[in-house]
């Protein structure tokens, strides 16, 4: 009885043992030659798993997990060394208590992505198939694996095809019969995953998830331990796993950095070009910014400039360190040989050169200077447009400019004079303070630079006696005569970036728009003129390119031209010290009259053309505000119906070349 017994649990321990399941080891893929990344590394090894997974039947085979392989070799690092460093994949299949073990190798071949995937025997140790192939890219190899792996894992089956079955003596047999048991249905939960920083490149269970390429990110997986990979540039790559077992479960992985950082500290030799940047790059790649995450390596790094010697240095970039470079010690300037001659009304002269504002000599002057310097002659510094170049000697003759003057008799203020063509101008903006001028935002300094800034009335009557200002005709003969219809920039003074190639200087003064609160623009970019064309509002624009709209109330500068150049007229419409009302209209006009508190009174309106319209509207309004006095108060002009209807009248005086009240200035 006793030996049935022992027989009997023999025979069962046999057949339990036959119908054991065989754990399948698929190692990750070894890249030997670095040719792909470690993301499309982890992609071909889910592959070769996925394809082993559906060859080979679940209930006789196993595909060992990656979390199984490390936790039979005690730590990632050492899974991921013995992967890549194993020379005999049987005794590794050993190791790991694995039936079979395969892997594949990534190498380079003719240019091209080469291939090879084993299989063996852990306990025979011996080869039980293997292939090898070539491909153009990562999606040729994909195909491979889908055409050449099932064959390869199909050679296990044939291996245990042999295999006896133990048999059934007697007794029924091929039962079928439904059951109450539950339907297994698998847990499925959504989670969310984000890292820090975010935008890392995610793979899971060695596969990447189609809508969760990046972090933040959300996507659905079944209950159980998760593998996430976390991939960003610039930072460690994040290996670690998740067990998934709750909906909306969260998951933060923070990435540890792996950069270092480059400091650029920019310098200029005696502030020459400071209005230009440097130009940096880094291994041949253009940076924008002087402070850049630099991955641990060494780098070559090039600064240049238009106006400085090339600097380049290497540079050692370690994990979590700081490089800085100044540049002050080594921003050497671009120079050239300069051979400088002065010549005045056709004769040479000898005259103080000043170089970046400072004196360097006098004329006739030799000497080496930086090819980006300022260059200024003679006691009014006049700019000279010379071009220099590097490492070469430039010979240049400047032609000192001189200028006739005049002296307006109403404050006595000296202009100078310029011929150009057959007329005679001003050579720099009027600056005579009138009722209707200002100067720009209000500064006296912008005054005695650029001149003041006019409105369209006052302009009209503000020239000094024996000059006028010109038409629009007069201003053609110029550009006609300076041949400045391609280039306004030679009539633009240099102070304004300009090549005064005629001595008129015209100087970029901009412009102010409003009646009651004015505003400023453009000063030093652009230049507006009034033009004496008419009752027709016109002006002249000198500077960068743009539409400018003329509005009535505007304020621009104002040049005047000598009499003779207006077809021998020689009358003045200027406004007098003694008075600076202008004439009144002999056919339309409004006259008013003022306290000395400023009290309004009200306006006598008379009319000998129909066309009258904008007059009586202007009188309607002044009349309906004469019992107002406080609108002319600065406390109460703050009130924007008052300030509209004030604006609005003195709008409708301007469009008539009406005078005006000292408000509407």
């Amino acid at each position: 009885m006793k030996k049935t017994m022992l027989l009997t649990l023999l025979l069962f321990a046999t057949f339990a043992y036959g119908q054991q399941q065989m754990r399948v080891a698929v190692m990750t893929t070894v890249d030997d030659a670095d040719s792909i990344q470690y993301m499309e590394l982890s992609f071909l090894t889910g592959k070769l798993r996925e394809i082993a997974s559906k060859v080979l039947p679940k209930d006789r085979y196993g595909i060992m997990t990656q979390e199984s392989i490390v936790d039979r070799m005690g730590s990632q690092e050492r899974a991921e060394k013995e992967c890549r460093e194993a020379s005999c994949l049987a005794e590794l299949g050993r190791k790991i208590s694995a039936s079979y073990i395969a892997q594949g190798r990534i190498g380079r071949f003719g240019g091209k992505l080469a291939l090879k995937v084993e299989l063996y025997n852990s306990k025979s140790g011996n080869l039980v198939g293997t292939f090898s192939e070539t491909a153009q890219d990562l999606s040729a190899l994909v195909t491979l694996l889908d055409n050449k792996a099932p064959g390869l894992f199909s050679e296990i089956l044939k291996e245990n095809k042999t295999a006896s079955q133990p048999s059934v003596a007697g007794g029924i047999s091929g039962l079928q019969s439904g059951t109450d048991d539950e339907f297994y249905v698998e847990r499925r939960y959504l989670a969310n995953f984000a890292t820090e920083p975010p935008n890392a490149i995610l793979s899971f269970n060695g596969m990447p998830a189609a809508n969760c390429a990046k972090t933040p990110c959300s996507a659905e997986f079944a209950e159980g331990n998760v593998r996430i990979i976390a991939v960003l540039d610039q930072y460690e790559t994040a290996d670690t796993t998740v067990s998934i077992k709750q909906n909306n479960q969260t998951v933060n992985i923070r990435l540890k950095a792996n950069f270092g950082v480059l400091e650029i500290k920019p310098a200029y030799s005696e502030g020459v070009a400071r209005n230009e940047n440097w130009s940096l790059a880094i291994n041949g790649k253009a940076y924008s910014s002087w402070k850049n995450r630099l991955s641990p390596g060494k780098y070559g790094v090039k600064l240049s400039h238009r106006c400085y010697e090339d600097i380049s240095f290497d540079v050692g970039i370690n994990k979590n360190g700081l490089e800085v470079f100044d540049m002050s010690s080594y921003a050497n300037l671009k120079k050239g040989g300069l051979t400088l001659s002065a010549e005045k009304n056709g004769n040479p002269v000898s005259e103080p050169v000043f170089i970046n504002g400072r004196r360097a000599g006098e004329t006739p002057f030799s000497g080496s200077v930086a090819v980006c310097s300022e260059i200024e002659i003679g006691s009014d510094r006049e700019k000279v447009n010379v071009k220099l170049e590097h490492k070469q000697t430039i010979k240049y003759v400047h032609k000192i400019k001189t200028y006739k003057t005049f002296t307006d008799e109403r404050d006595d203020n000296e202009y100078k004079m310029v011929t150009i063509g057959k007329q005679t101008w001003m050579a720099e903006n009027l600056n005579y303070n009138a009722s209707g001028s200002k100067c720009y935002s209000n500064n006296s300094a912008n005054c005695a630079e650029y001149g003041r800034l006019y409105n369209w009335s006052t302009a009209q009557k503000i020239c000094p006696s024996g000059w006028h200002l010109p038409n629009n005709a007069e201003w053609n003969a110029l550009v006609t005569a300076a041949d400045a219809n391609n280039d306004n920039f030679v009539l633009v003074a240099k102070s304004d970036q300009g090549t005064d190639d005629f001595g008129f200087s015209a100087l970029l003064g901009g412009y102010g728009s409003g009646i009651l609160f004015v505003s400023f623009y453009n000063i030093g970019s652009n230049g507006y003129w009034w033009s004496a064309d008419g009752k027709k509002l016109t002006c002249i624009k000198l500077g960068t390119a743009g539409k400018h709209n003329i509005q009535v109330s505007d304020l621009y500068s104002v040049r005047c031209v000598q009499n003779s150049g207006r077809g021998g007229s020689t009358t003045s419409t200027a406004i007098s010290k003694k008075s600076q009302k202008s004439p009144v209209s002999n056919t339309t006009y409004i006259e008013t009259a003022t306290t000395g508190t400023a009290t309004p009174k009200k306006a006598r309106v008379k009319s000998s053309v129909s066309n009258t319209t904008n007059l009586e509207i202007a009188a309607k309004r002044w009349e309906d505000l004469s019992n107002a006095n406080e609108c002319l108060t600065n406390k109460v002009k703050k009130n924007a119906n008052c300030a509209t209807i004030l604006q609005q009248w003195c709008q409708a005086l301007y469009e008539l070349h009406e005078p005006l009240p000292e408000f509407c200035d």
